[in-house]
């Protein structure tokens, strides 16, 4: 009989998985997860997602889980939107990183893991995110987006993203079309380099993260990293 690594259940918060760490390995684990994304189609889009505690996944492996998650569209999340003048905590944070938090930028609380931002962002417009910002849209020239947490842009990434405000050197910026004016993980800062003409365009998904003290840029299909903070 075969073993069921992974078992979905509905309910009114959201879909709950467990996850059979004693009878499979987590790349089983995971290969089964992808492989359920595969099958479904977009079904899981939008949806929020719970994880069951009674696992054996080190944090590492969680967090891999979770990007797989973020990755199809899914939350698990509660949004507390607050404006800067009207949030002293938020604020207080986004002082400490060097974040400019005046009147003008909009501050997020993550309430739990991640906050989900559907829509674009224009010249002008900042976001400063207390948790992971995923960001359903273009982040346009002139436009910037700072988180203490991971950022995951759906869109094309031509402003300002600023990951691991405070320090987080596991942090990562992940967008379909990476192409930023500039790019910041932590205490790190780079660019993404230009393209010579429209048929060097990347069309794929890309990930930034650090590796040996310096801003590394990969296509996500192929990186080991894999938003998973490894």
């Amino acid at each position: 009989m075969a073993k069921d690594l992974i078992v979905i259940k509905g309910s009114r918060d959201g879909l709950k998985f467990y996850f059979n760490t004693q009878e499979g390995s987590f790349e089983e684990i995971y290969q089964t997860l992808v492989h359920k994304f595969q099958e479904a189609k977009g079904f899981f889009e939008q949806a929020k997602y719970i994880i069951d505690e009674k696992n054996d996944l080190k944090e590492e492996e969680r967090k891999k889980i979770e990007a797989l998650f973020i990755l199809h569209g899914m939350t698990r999340q509660e949004i507390n939107h607050k404006k800067t003048e009207n949030s002293h905590t938020a604020t207080g944070s986004g002082a400490a990183a060097g974040i400019d938090t005046n009147e003008e930028t909009e501050v997020f609380q993550a309430a739990r893991d991640a906050v989900l931002i559907a829509r674009s962002l224009r010249s002008g417009q900042k976001i400063y995110v207390q948790g992971d910002a995923v960001i359903r849209g273009d982040v346009n020239p002139g436009a910037q987006v700072s988180a203490t947490g991971n950022i995951i842009i759906f869109g094309a990434c031509r402003g300002s993203a600023h990951a691991g405000v405070l320090g987080d050197i596991n942090a990562f910026v992940m967008a379909c079309k990476l192409r930023p004016t500039q790019i910041a993980i932590a205490d790190k800062i780079s660019r993404a380099p230009e393209a010579s003409s429209p048929k060097d365009e990347q069309v794929y998904p890309e990930i930034a993260f650090i590796s040996d003290q310096q801003i590394v840029v990969e296509p996500y299909i192929s990186s080991k990293h894999k938003a998973a903070n490894a």
